[in-house]
């Protein structure tokens, strides 16, 4: 690869914020034992704040921000990992204190890394990203793990706040292939028709639950 490679750098001189695509090359990468070619990085709530001012989540300058991509490893010293593994990041708090994705390249810890199913691509993985991961969590705990818990007994109704969001957004499709009757609530009336078309069964107002 050739050593130079563009990135989103971030910095802050006392007052002065700045945030610019750079050309700079990987000795400027100085975290981590695995090296990445990124594919995809997604924006999340998290990026927006970061890339605003560093939301004081970013303790040192320069910095790359993104908190979660996928890619292939071209280079690794870390055992779990080779060179043309495909892989996921999400979490460990890269982006913030670790040098993220919004790069051509990452150098990160090789442990932080999962390989991407084959059957999603690379793109795919990203569509989800964060936001898909968490909402894949939740829903798992609330449909598979509570079914378990209670011997078997069938969860049905689901109530899902927060709804039109990254998060709940995908929880919401998730649970209605698991087969739940999913009610979405949601501040906005405007929301609801996305929401009904995205598989929520009923629709209610923040408001209503007060």
């Amino acid at each position: 690869m050739s050593e130079k490679f563009k990135a989103l750098v971030i910095n802050q001189e006392g007052e002065n914020f700045t945030r610019e695509i750079q050309s700079i090359d990987r000795k400027f990468l100085k975290h981590g034992d695995v090296l990445v070619k990124v594919d995809y990085s997604g924006l999340n709530y998290k990026d927006a704040l970061i890339l605003k001012n560093g939301a004081r989540l970013v303790k040192e300058f320069p910095h790359i921000p993104g908190i979660d991509f996928s890619g292939t490893v071209v280079a690794s010293q870390n055992k779990n990992c080779k060179e043309g593994d495909e892989i996921i990041l999400t979490g460990w708090r890269v982006g913030e204190i670790f040098f993220g994705g919004y790069s051509q390249f990452a150098k990160v810890n090789g442990d932080f890394l999962v390989k991407k199913p084959k059957s999603i691509s690379s793109k795919q993985a990203m569509i989800l990203g964060t936001a898909g991961l968490t909402a894949l969590q939740c829903a798992f705990a609330i449909k598979q793990a509570r079914e378990e818990l209670l011997l078997g007994e069938k969860v049905e109704n689901v109530l899902v706040t927060g709804a039109s969001g990254g998060v709940g957004s995908i929880a919401v499709m998730i649970l209605n292939k698991l087969g739940c009757n999913v009610t979405a609530v949601t501040s906005k009336e405007s929301n609801k028709k996305y929401l009904k078309s995205i598989g929520a069964k009923n629709t209610t107002n923040t408001a209503d639950l007060d």
